[in-house]
């Protein structure tokens, strides 16, 4: 008896499925488009499709139904974890970004406020004060 199973969570991430099968302490091949897994007598097939993996297996025993679940749950975790990093990452990358853009205006605030000053006739120096920096205008009589 052959049965394919689609299961409630679509596996479309094989790097997070292989993580999820190393969670369930199992022994499997990684194949290309394939992944075989062996329990007791039972073989298991993760066949990639164009947009995700199906699974595949010969026997209607629930030990085989049970690992299949059980490897769902690890996929599911471990595939939210993942977004959830990708997130975390994503919304550092923009805050770095925007610091960045910050700095630059501040410098290019800083050079326009010294070329004026150099324009009018004075010596600009640079005083820091804590975090901030304050420019002083000085012209010699």
């Amino acid at each position: 008896m052959s049965r394919r199973v689609i299961t409630r969570t679509p596996i479309i991430d094989k790097e997070c499925l292989i993580e999820a099968l190393k969670a369930s302490n199992c022994q499997y091949q990684d194949q290309g488009n394939r992944i075989s897994v062996q329990i007791g007598y039972a073989n298991i097939t993760y066949i990639q499709k164009d947009t995700h993996f199906s699974v595949d297996y010969y026997s209607d025993h629930r030990d085989e139904r049970n690992f299949v679940e059980s490897v769902n749950k690890a996929y599911l975790r471990i595939y939210k974890a993942k977004l959830e990093r990708l997130e975390r990452e994503r919304l550092e990358e923009e805050a770095r970004k925007e610091r960045e853009r910050l700095e630059a205006f501040k410098e290019a605030q800083k050079a326009q406020i010294i070329e004026k000053a150099k324009k009018q006739g004075y010596k600009v120096k640079e005083v820091k004060k804590g975090d901030k920096i304050q420019l002083v205008c000085v012209r010699y009589v």
